[in-house]
């Protein structure tokens, strides 16, 4: 269970770091708000969670993590989110999923 969580989880980023390089979209603004995919990861956790859904929390805990460290750093610009504070921070917190792994999938076990 906690290597598929963890395998979902790394495609996540992977994804959205690929797309977002390669169409560097700015993140839509809803009343004044500019929303970013952490902020849909956090829904898609606490949906996740609901609806005992391990695929759905493992996609929002990656799209949270992959914008935590952008975020944290004061980011602004695209190239922000690629610059090595971001991009080790990220790792960083790839490495600490990959550590608690075991502890993040444990909803899900049967």
């Amino acid at each position: 269970m906690d290597s598929r969580f963890f395998f979902i989880f790394v495609v996540t980023v992977l994804v959205i770091r690929t797309v977002l390089y390669f169409w560097p979209v700015p993140a839509p603004t809803i009343g004044g708000l500019r929303t970013h995919h952490y902020m849909y990861g956090v829904i898609g956790v606490l949906i996740g969670l609901a609806t005992n859904s391990m695929t759905v929390y493992a996609v929002g805990i990656g799209l949270f993590v992959d914008e935590l460290t952008f975020v944290l750093t004061g980011g602004r610009t695209h190239q922000d989110n690629y610059s090595s504070a971001s991009l080790l921070g990220t790792f960083v917190l790839i490495g600490l999923v990959f550590a608690l792994r075991g502890y993040l999938a444990r909803p899900f076990e049967g």
